[in-house]
């Protein structure tokens, strides 16, 4: 009778235990990253530059509980588990969407940001402080 009741509690407590450690698994699950901090350089001289830098980038990893992990480089990732698609053409001045697709276990997670082709004669002004923003009407 002693070793039945044992075998049952022990039985019960192996339960305890996968149920446990199976919902712990499934609250830490990855759902997705997150851009942090964009690279240093988002502005690029038309027909000057000729490929992103990603250089100051950094992504975290979001859990299905809402928690964020450390914050990590993208530089060192890309051509390992980070994959980069832009239609970046720089020869022509204009905003582009740059896209990470960060490689995660079997599913693969998007992320983000913008950059911009200028040319040279904005960058010109730009650095010698005679460029001004374009105006933009307000309504009150």
């Amino acid at each position: 009778m002693v070793k039945k009741k044992s075998k049952s509690f022990l039985l019960i407590l192996c339960l305890v235990f996968i149920l446990l450690f199976s919902a712990c698994d499934h609250d830490i699950a990855i759902v997705g990253y997150e851009m942090v901090q964009p690279p240093y350089r988002i502005i690029y001289i038309a027909s000057v530059d000729t490929r992103l830098d990603f250089e100051g980038a950094t992504i975290r990893a979001v859990a299905r509980n809402g928690m964020r992990y450390e914050e990590f480089s993208i530089s060192s990732g890309i051509g390992n588990y980070i994959n980069v698609n832009h239609s970046v053409d720089f020869t022509t001045p204009g905003i582009y969407k740059v896209e990470l697709i960060v490689l995660h276990t079997h599913e693969s997670f998007n992320v983000h940001f913008f950059i911009q082709v200028i040319d040279e004669e904005t960058f010109n002004q730009m650095n010698a402080g005679e460029w001004q923003p374009p105006v933009t009407e307000t309504y009150d």
